[in-house]
């Protein structure tokens, strides 16, 4: 019983390390030089995610501040670009709606990095 569990924490921290790695911090950038990919549209060549961003705000926000605020959080991680997936409503595709329902704007996205642009992390990665 004693080896069956410590094989499964074993196998649980080794599990862990492969899907998990080492977290990247890389220093905050500009919100402005965080490129932009837009539903439908992918960066070319490799790259890594550092962290899923979604926000939410009120229906009268623009689908511009909301980005523009989604892309600021992603400026404070150093991600070189921001991959948008979705921007949608609340309420959208429900078929009953409640009148009551407070309506709210939705983004979800990925802050990434590209790993040719920070070779100073290829370096730390192979001591």
């Amino acid at each position: 019983m004693r080896y069956s569990a410590t094989v499964c924490v074993v196998g649980f921290a080794l599990t862990a390390m492969a899907c998990g790695g080492t977290k990247v911090e890389l220093p905050p950038v500009q919100p402005e030089s965080v490129m932009l990919y837009y539903p439908g549209r992918m960066p070319d060549g490799n790259f890594k995610v550092l962290a899923r961003l979604d926000e939410t705000g009120p229906e009268s926000m623009t689908d511009q501040e909301l980005v523009d605020r989604v892309r600021a959080r992603a400026a404070d991680l150093g991600a070189d670009a921001l991959i948008i997936d979705t921007i949608r409503t609340t309420t959208e595709g429900q078929v009953n709606l409640d009148t009551n329902q407070l309506t709210e704007k939705i983004i979800e996205a990925r802050a990434i990095y590209f790993p040719s642009k920070h070779p100073e992390l290829m370096e730390t990665s192979d001591k």
